[in-house]
């Protein structure tokens, strides 16, 4: 039996919706946001009986892969390997020449990638996790770029506030 892919994709929709709920019988939390409703209407070809009519996939271009291009130069260079970490559990950042980034701060891990800004790293599409660490100061959750001086560095958030500082440890890269 073939099924309609626009209903499929209402199953699916229904599915990811009903799992937002909370347990059944149970208060829907209280909200200040305004409640949205959500009316989903299939239009399709049918075969005349309602049900849905075959189409033909039409065939779909493979998508061209554009190989990343490494960060390059000084600052790409004095960024690349780890920082902190120097104990379990301490804050740690690891940068690869290859323009990608990792790190734990501790209880929360997060990746991402990274390029060179002038003379300070933008930390890219970062994603992390979030676990709820009692008593941790998980200050590299907000870290948005980094500048190395020296031996030291330094993480800023998106408004460009210095929120701490790893020393360079380049253990095991």
């Amino acid at each position: 039996m073939k099924r309609s892919p626009a209903l499929v994709a209402a199953a699916a929709l229904a599915l990811a919706l009903a799992g937002c709920a909370g347990a059944p019988g149970a208060p829907a939390p209280e909200s200040t946001a305004a409640s949205v409703s959500l009316r989903l209407d299939i239009v399709g070809p049918t075969d005349g009986s309602g049900g849905p009519k075959a189409v033909r996939p039409t065939a779909m271009p493979a998508p061209t892969a554009v190989p990343p291009v490494p960060p390059s130069g000084p600052v790409a260079a004095a960024v690349s390997g780890q920082w902190g970490g120097a104990t379990e559990g301490s804050p740690v950042l690891w940068f690869s020449d290859t323009g990608g980034f990792n790190g734990n701060d501790g209880c929360n891990s997060l990746a991402g990638s990274w390029v060179v800004e002038g003379a300070r790293i933008e930390l890219k599409d970062t994603i992390m996790t979030l676990v709820a660490c009692l008593g941790m100061d998980t200050w590299l959750s907000s870290a948005a770029a980094v500048r190395v001086k020296g031996d030291t560095l330094h993480v800023t958030d998106a408004a460009g506030r210095e929120i701490g500082t790893l020393p360079r440890l380049n253990v095991g890269y």
